[in-house]
């Protein structure tokens, strides 16, 4: 097929013209000179996407001869856009231009041309579009939703981070970037499609439709941002990979004679060069090998024929032809056709060019987890430090029958031990801290130190769960009383084995894992009121569905049915009818009824479509809860319970680890603001001489602790740990440090806008 469409192609050449004379560096020029001369009459509005590519571009190849005339023709187009923008906010198209205002603040320093990029960059990160990006959804320019998209806005917050060094702009655009990838680019063929409307679209030969173009917008704006970020950056992996991922592809659809069509997959119904594709391809692939990073002889010699084909198309005047105009898909183009994106691609193609090395270049990949082997990063570290602690004693004595001879069982009044809540006291404890450091277990052992710690606490839990159940174990733990508390810590228990699932449940024996069941089985013969412990019974029957296939159905639904009529609105719930200002939609309310309508969902049961009504429920919490952090990792202290320490975050630990935060959130500033909190509260008398978790809020404070509380209850502070489930090479704990909401407000800084959702 290729050769075929190369005679075509060829043909179109010879009837373009003469090729045009000179050297590389002249013809470069001779091309950036036309569009300067005939810019008004090529130009839309001077701060439009189509002359942001040109700019880039422009600036490129003006910052590699140093030519001050390409220089002051900058400076001219952003004094006449006072260094501003179209009035759509979010659209990326909008953005283009910045890429330019970035370079030449870099140049020259001055504010004005930096300054309102950075106030439309800060209200979108502060103040992102709310509109749903999903498959099936009428695709907006309000989110990346189309490819060319990638090209246009992702590079300006790379700009940005780099001049300023501010995290927020990295973690936007990376949340941004990949939702866009997971939905538009095609793991089969490796390229992206346009947009959500190109998806199940075929070209005349059958094949799927990928545009020219913006496939080569996308290479491009990758080409600018690995160019740009930081090598041992923790995002930069992720779209190294796909810039390699994607150059394989590209260079598979290129023609004989080097050029790139219009249709990446259908060169027969688009027989002719397209030189906006082109041009953005042989800049990428040039890049690539100039740097290193694509060694193998092809791609040297795909951006040798893409160079040689590009200037074939140049006129003597230098009008470049060929070039597809505006759209959205593959369309027709011929030698009298140009424009300035054209144009644009074609500098940074020349300008890499030109800088070509005789021999390649070696490029060593940086091993982004390297770090993450022998060191954690430091607040990792605090956190897995202050977990271990308040577990160790628990699970070392129930592993070695040794719970209840030596647990102290600290009251409200002081009492120890001999008092009323001695009998369900370590169930608690189990159920708590257990639900807590699941899913830091869940992440299985491996070699790194911290790996050998986990190993470690999975077989102490594997042999705590097996004496809690054991018939004959001095800690053998009832699950159906006395009175109605054993129902509480069962489901927590389950709720644990659900989020360690992959690895705690094939550790247990299936003897073990037969008494479990039973053990859950008898915790239905506690009536839950009316009120968040109808949660409890809905958690055991999804803890049972998970692990047996079969559950009762009645608690589910009377728990979703009844939280349903129980919502207030702004991402709260009554405990019960009535409101309570305290922590228990987090504690308990709202982590379980996310988890159980996940496990619904899963296995195709009733109430599994609430989950989609809780997801931004719970997400709204922890907006909330990130808000409720001061600046010196304090909280308001109210509510009952407030001897759960600082388990009140599990909402928002739970939104952590599923990585569903808001956009304007990053996961760096959660992390900060929760070290803070824990470093807070884990004051001086938090543990007894024998390492035993005390009651108390800040240090020892017993008269803190409500009358139901004693130490197996204080187990419940564990659930602040749920991020540790993820991986240390995750954004959550690798990126630099970020001020939360509360200190970027009383820093004078800019912070989002809050308001309720329904």
């Amino acid at each position: 097929m290729l050769a075929a469409v190369s005679i075509l192609a060829a043909a179109s050449v010879s009837a373009f013209g003469k090729k045009t004379a000179g050297t590389d560096r002249e013809i470069i020029d001779r091309v950036a000179k036309w569009q300067i001369a005939n810019h008004d009459k090529y130009a839309k509005s001077l701060n439009d996407w189509t002359n942001g590519a040109l700019y880039r571009g422009m600036f490129t190849w003006a910052a590699y001869t140093s030519n001050q005339e390409y220089f002051d023709f900058l400076r001219g187009i952003g004094d006449k856009c006072g260094w501003g923008f179209r009035n759509r906010i979010y659209h990326a198209d909008d953005i283009c231009v910045a890429q330019m205002y970035a370079d030449m603040y870099s140049r020259y320093g001055e504010e004005k041309m930096i300054l309102p990029t950075r106030h439309r960059l800060d209200m979108i990160v502060h103040n992102p579009s709310e509109v749903v990006f999903a498959k099936g959804q009428k695709w907006s320019t309000d989110r990346w939703s189309w490819c060319d998209a990638l090209f246009m806005a992702p590079p300006v917050f790379v700009q940005m981070y780099e001049l300023f060094g501010d995290e927020k702009y990295l973690q936007f655009l990376d949340r941004e970037y990949k939702l866009t990838t997971d939905i538009l680019f095609d793991k089969e063929h490796h390229l992206f499609f346009r947009d959500l409307g190109y998806l199940d679209r075929k070209e005349a030969n059958g094949e799927p439709v990928f545009w020219g173009r913006g496939n080569g917008w996308v290479l491009a704006g990758l080409t600018f941002m690995l160019e740009r970020l930081p090598q041992d950056h923790c995002t930069y992996g992720f779209y190294l990979d796909l810039y390699k991922e994607m150059c394989a592809a590209v260079i598979k659809c290129q023609d004989d004679e080097g050029s790139w069509h219009a249709s990446m997959l259908d060169l027969v119904a688009y027989p002719v060069a397209e030189n906006s594709a082109s041009g953005f391809f042989t800049y990428s692939i040039a890049w690539g090998v100039n740097h290193g990073i694509l060694q193998e002889p092809e791609y040297r010699e795909s951006a040798l024929k893409g160079w040689k084909a590009l200037k074939s198309y140049v006129h003597e005047d230098g009008f470049l032809g060929n070039v597809q105009p505006i759209g959205a898909a593959p369309a027709k183009t011929g030698p009298d056709k140009t424009a300035n994106y054209g144009v644009g691609a074609f500098l940074l193609a020349g300008t890499e060019m030109m800088k070509m090395p005789a021999k390649p270049k070696k490029h060593i990949k940086p091993d982004y987890a390297a770090a993450y082997r022998n060191e954690m990063p430091a607040d990792r570290q605090i956190w897995v430090d202050a977990m271990t602690r308040i577990v160790e004693p628990l699970f070392v004595n129930l592993s070695e029958g040794t719970l209840r001879k030596n647990m102290p069982v600290e009251t409200w009044d002081g009492l120890n031990n001999g008092n009323s809540r001695k009998d369900v006291t370590h169930l608690e404890a189990l159920g708590r801290a257990f639900c807590g450091i699941a899913p830091w277990l869940n992440l299985g052992a491996d070699e790194t130190p911290e790996g050998k710690v986990r190993a470690r606490f999975i077989d102490l839990v594997a042999k705590s769960i097996a004496n809690a159940v054991d018939p004959s174990s001095p800690d053998c733990l009832t699950f159906d009383g006395p009175g109605g508390q054993p129902l509480v810590d069962a489901a927590f228990f389950a709720h644990g084995l659900i989020r360690s699932k992959d690895v705690i449940w094939p550790a247990l024996d299936r003897q073990t894992q037969e008494r479990v069941i039973a053990s859950l089985k008898s915790s239905r013969k506690i009536t839950a009121p009316q009120c968040n412990w109808l949660m409890f019974s809905a958690m055991v029957e999804a803890a049972l569905l998970e692990f047996t296939g079969e559950y009762d159905e009645e608690p589910v639904k009377e728990a979703f049915t009844k939280h349903a009529q129980w919502y207030k609105g702004d991402g709260w719930y009554g405990d019960g009818p009535a409101f309570h200002m305290d922590y228990y939609n987090s504690y308990v309310i709202q982590p379980m009824l996310l988890d159980v309508s996940e496990v619904l969902k899963r296995h195709g049961k009733p109430f599994g479509e609430f989950y989609e009504v809780e997801l931004p429920r719970i997400i709204r919490l922890a907006d909330i809860q990130e808000r409720l952090i001061s600046p010196e990792g304090s909280y308001p202290v109210l509510g009952r319970s407030m001897g759960y320490r600082f388990g009140a975050f599990q909402a928002l630990a739970e939104v952590s680890l599923l990585r569903k935060l808001p956009l304007y959130i990053e996961p760096a500033q959660v992390r900060c603001a929760l070290t803070a909190v824990i470093n807070r509260e884990m004051a001086p008398g938090t543990f007894d001489e024998n390492g035993w978790i005390t009651l108390g809020f800040c240090g020892h404070q017993p008269t803190i602790a409500d009358a139901y509380v004693s130490t197996g209850s204080a187990y419940l502070c564990t659930f602040v740990f749920l991020p540790l489930g993820l991986p240390a090479e995750d954004p959550f704990w690798s990126a630099p440090a970020a001020m939360w909401s509360s200190q970027r407000a009383w820093s004078g800084l800019p912070v989002r806008k809050d308001h309720s959702i329904r």
